[in-house]
């Protein structure tokens, strides 16, 4: 197993690629399409799953669509951020038209890959969790230190009070993946977060 992290755009949203036995799921492609195509030359990409809407997560989903012909899968709860129009820098006003396979919590299957999804909302009504094995892809809802803020289109603080909890039952030897910075682990987090 291999997972390649390529900051995108202004905001340094991670992107990361997950390959295995010569498959590859996409996660959260914000921008950059090429670049992220250049790092798939050697597998075949099956599937692009977001843990969120938020623009900054999903710009590069139609030019994958387009090349690729794989499934897109989001919450549906978070359609919404698709259609609202923000100031934004300009890069960031795309949304993408692409159908979508609607995620719920629970077990995925995806080709190869084996996945479990949680409902996280709290940063947005349809903020997903991730999880392969022993990894944990997070989005905006838990960073190395911090958590994502509340205060955005369709957030909610009440809901992010739940979905904290939810974090505190998850397997804390899960390894962190966030939608932004460095990775950590739930262990640390846990013992170290201040929401947590």
């Amino acid at each position: 197993m291999d997972i390649i992290r390529t900051p995108q755009g202004l905001y340094k949203t991670n992107c990361y690629i997950l390959k295995e036995n010569g498959y590859a799921l996409i996660i959260d492609p914000g921008f950059h399409g090429q670049r992220i195509m250049k790092e798939l030359q050697d597998v075949t990409p099956v599937g692009i799953v977001l843990t969120h809407g938020h623009a900054d997560h999903i710009c590069a989903v139609d030019t994958l669509v387009e090349s690729y012909h794989i499934p897109v899968y989001m919450h549906a709860k978070d359609e919404e951020l698709l259609l609202v129009k923000r100031r934004m820098p300009s890069g960031y006003k795309e949304r993408f038209t692409s159908p979508y396979v609607a995620l719920e919590e629970g077990p995925l299957q995806i080709e190869p890959f084996s996945l479990h999804v949680w409902e996280v909302p709290g940063h947005s009504a349809g903020s997903v969790f991730i999880g392969y094995k022993h990894i944990l892809f997070t989005g905006d809802t838990l960073f190395k230190g911090t958590i994502g803020k509340v205060n955005t289109y369709n957030g909610d603080s009440k809901a992010m009070e739940k979905t904290l909890q939810k974090i505190m039952t998850l397997d804390p030897s899960y390894v962190i993946y966030p939608g932004h910075g460095s990775s950590t682990t739930l262990r640390y987090e846990l013992g170290t977060n201040p929401y947590l």
